[in-house]
């Protein structure tokens, strides 16, 4: 590493950043402490070990990786965890839209561009968005806060080099405050090979897996990247199976043999449905509102819940709250005490309405 050049030296820093090593120009003692530990992966003395990190990862764009991101994190908060949603996808920041994210709230490209001295406790915080509709309730319910990369500063001369990122990601998992962190990754994984840095660290990664053709060869490429990379980290990549969009020929089940013979160390999570009128009447409503509140005991729902807890599982993360419990039976429930809101799955709306017609 090389600190504080001056004179001639200071036209060395340059080509320096270029090919990867740290550098600082920085003057308070402090700033330059935390920086040399970062350097060197040390923490302060009396800080607690690095959050639990798990990565949505996709080959290609329009694979469901944003969608499964903002799922995830809003089970993880009905479980009563603290969760810390990192955007890294800048190029298309589809948190933004979907967790109604205004363009005033602060991008992180801003402090990556400060330095690696602005990168500590204190400088993280400030750009971390916390928005009013994600927080904790009353209910236990914990909290989703943002890493917000702005669409509206995501420019050339903003992009991020490598070397940076993962001094940065360092800084972020080791932030106080959180149970875990949840990163949406850009689907470049060659150029910005964000999942397999954290994999590599320790981290988890999950991979959305529709059973069309050329969705599924992008999951099989990049399992076969990690596993030429690092094949002794496969048992902590996770297949997020989707249900297959009308006209696809391939079941999941069909997909899933296939991936369990070729990568036999790779979990499974679970099927997510479709149901494209909960998502729509999300995307239409004026403010935020998740599929998991306009559905709360519907089959989608459920599987949400049961994706959430396998995730928990496979971290090792216990969560202070049980899991949900979604049907005919929690919706009776929660009919009787009141509650209008509950809606039901497809399947048993129509038979409660047949037995309905039936009695009269």
């Amino acid at each position: 590493m090389l600190l504080n050049m001056s004179g001639t030296g200071r036209s060395l820093l340059n080509d320096a950043r270029g090919v990867g090593i740290p550098t600082l120009n920085e003057r308070d003692p402090q700033a330059i402490a935390t920086w040399i530990g970062d350097q060197l992966s040390l923490k302060p003395h009396g800080t607690g070990g690095n959050l639990p990190v798990l990565c949505v990862a996709a080959a290609k764009g329009g694979i469901g990786k944003t969608f499964a991101t903002t799922m995830l994190a809003e089970g993880l908060r009905r479980r009563g965890l603290s969760v810390l949603v990192w955007d890294t996808d800048i190029s298309n920041p589809g948190l933004v839209p979907a967790f109604r994210i205004p363009a005033s709230a602060p991008s992180y490209l801003h402090l990556i561009q400060r330095g690696p001295a602005q990168w500590g406790e204190r400088g993280l915080q400030s750009f971390i968005y916390q928005a009013e509709h994600t927080r904790a309730n009353g209910a236990g319910w914990g909290r989703v806060d943002f890493l917000i990369g702005s669409h509206s500063v995501a420019r050339a001369e903003h992009d991020v080099r490598l070397p940076d990122w993962q001094q940065f990601y360092r800084s972020v998992v080791a932030l106080p405050g959180y149970d875990l962190l949840l990163i949406d990754t850009p689907p470049d994984y060659l150029r910005r090979p964000y999942a397999t840095h954290a994999l590599q660290s320790g981290g988890a990664v999950v991979l959305p897996t529709p059973p069309g053709a050329r969705e599924r060869m992008g999951v099989g490429h990049m399992l076969d990247h990690f596993h030429e990379h690092m094949p002794d980290r496969l048992d902590s990549c996770m297949l997020l199976f989707m249900q297959p969009e009308r006209g696809v020929t391939a079941s999941v089940d069909e997909v899933r043999a296939l991936f369990v013979q070729r990568y036999p160390q790779v979990k499974t999570l679970g099927i997510l449905p479709r149901e494209p009128r909960l998502a729509s009447m999300a995307d239409e409503h004026d403010g935020y509102r998740n599929m998991l509140d306009l559905g709360p005991h519907s089959a989608f729902a459920g599987a949400v819940h049961r994706v959430v807890d396998s995730v928990c599982q496979q971290l090792g993360v216990s969560p202070p709250l049980p899991m949900p419990q979604s049907g005919l039976w929690a919706h009776l429930v929660h009919r009787l005490r009141g509650d209008t809101k509950a809606t039901l799955s497809g399947p048993w709306r129509a038979r409660i309405g047949r037995r309905c017609e039936w009695r009269a």
